[in-house]
């Protein structure tokens, strides 16, 4: 049982470790918000303002999820998709060499969506404390 609670604590940390990385991207990017507007597309949007801050929000949201341990498969996924969408439509002129960050993030968030949130999260918290409810329901009959 120890080895799956040292497998635990290392998707603890691999959730905390992207919720901080993707954090730390989010402030840098409304630091400088005018100059990475400057290069943002209007992807789904008809600018390029509106797809930073709904992509932004989402990117939040997402990461959020992830740290929390509430939905990590589903987030990292989307966050892996989110990847692949920036290698290969906005940086696809850059080559491997410009895309090693958005490389790096789907081998994370790939772990992610393989391991989910693991004990120290907050589905498996509640997953835990539906089943004591439903056993002391079921005892009680």
């Amino acid at each position: 049982m120890n080895e799956y609670r040292s497998i635990d604590r290392a998707v603890l940390f691999l959730r905390l470790f992207v919720g901080v990385l993707i954090s730390l991207h989010i402030i840098n990017k409304l630091q400088t918000y005018n100059f990475v507007l400057t290069g943002y597309p209007a992807l789904l949007f008809e600018s390029s303002w509106a797809t930073f801050v709904i992509f932004t929000l989402l990117e939040a949201i997402f990461a959020f999820m992830i740290v929390a341990g509430y939905g990590t498969r589903f987030a990292a996924f989307i966050m892996a998709l989110g990847m692949f969408i920036e290698i290969f439509i906005i940086y696809s002129s850059l080559g491997w060499l410009g895309v090693e960050r958005q490389i790096l993030y789907i081998g994370i968030y790939t772990t992610l969506v393989m391991a989910g949130s693991g004990r120290y999260g907050l589905e498996a918290h509640l997953d835990r404390r539906h089943k004591a409810l439903k056993s002391a329901k079921n005892g009680n009959k």
